[in-house]
């Protein structure tokens, strides 16, 4: 028998729930189950695509005092520990167009990056970023891509 690993979900703390329902909403998520304890210290909410990747929202009503964390694009990518979380779609320069014209955070340009992905990101309401992309490489585990800084 072999065992098949398929992605689930990605779990955020964040510190303005109803803020963050509306944003990953605008992406396709609908929650799907919610757990709070009876001094709603702590809210659990999980959001789905439908595709069936769940995002896990941690909420602790204390949190919302606190100030956000400062990111860069990326998530402060020399710190060890996870960065983002990415969509692939198939239209970047569209999906970017629509993003901004929503207005629902802070976008920047178009780039390609080092390993040949094109990219954007969005800032979530703490300050997160999402990451889209459109991976037209052509990679595979087969053939993979061995790439370097000329220099």
């Amino acid at each position: 028998m072999t065992i098949r690993f398929v992605p689930h979900h990605t779990a955020l703390t964040v510190g303005d729930l109803d803020a963050s329902k509306s944003f990953y909403g605008w992406f396709g998520f609908r929650l799907i189950a919610e757990w709070s304890k009876a001094d709603k210290s702590l809210t659990i909410s999980h959001l789905q695509l439908d595709e069936g990747w769940v995002l896990e929202l941690f909420h602790y009503a204390g949190d919302g005092g606190q100030e956000p964390p400062t990111f860069t694009p990326g998530n402060n990518l020399p710190v060890t520990g996870v960065k983002h979380i990415a969509f692939t779609v198939d239209d970047l320069a569209a999906a970017r167009e629509e993003i901004v014209r929503a207005g629902i955070g802070e976008v920047t340009e178009i780039a390609r990056g080092r390993t040949l992905v094109d990219y954007f990101f969005v800032r979530d309401p703490d300050g997160m970023y999402v990451e889209f992309v459109n991976d037209s490489r052509g990679a595979s585990a087969d053939d993979p891509l061995i790439l370097n800084e000329a220099g």
